[in-house]
């Protein structure tokens, strides 16, 4: 594709397709036989493991090691309100199983 920016010292692996607007900065290293969708970013220094797919829009901050498909992207929302959601998305598991205790504590006919 096109207006794919590839950064200084960048390693790209055989067999790997990037759709355009996608940015990888430098001395990222990307595996063998993956995919990244338009407009993702990888940013520099970081490593993706062979046959990692990484959906359009992602921006990737850490080294993904492990194959697999791969998405971080949000909606579109309001700056207050995409802040507030970003905050809370790391405590979503832990709010779950807390709620999941109360409920099975004080059990309701709509409990599942």
């Amino acid at each position: 594709d096109n207006l794919i920016q590839i950064g200084h010292n960048v390693r790209v692996g055989m067999h790997t397709a990037m759709a355009g607007c996608v940015g990888v900065a430098g001395s990222a290293t990307i595996g063998a036989r993956c995919t990244i969708g338009g407009g993702a970013i990888v940013l520099g220094h970081l490593t993706v493991a062979d046959q990692v797919h990484i959906s359009a829009a992602t921006v990737v901050t850490r080294s993904l090691r492990k194959p697999g498909s791969y998405t971080g992207m949000f909606p579109i929302d309001d700056n207050a309100s995409w802040e507030k959601n970003a905050a809370s998305l790391k405590q979503l598991h832990s709010l779950r199983e807390r709620l999941r205790a109360l409920e099975l504590r004080n059990p309701t006919p709509d409990t599942p």
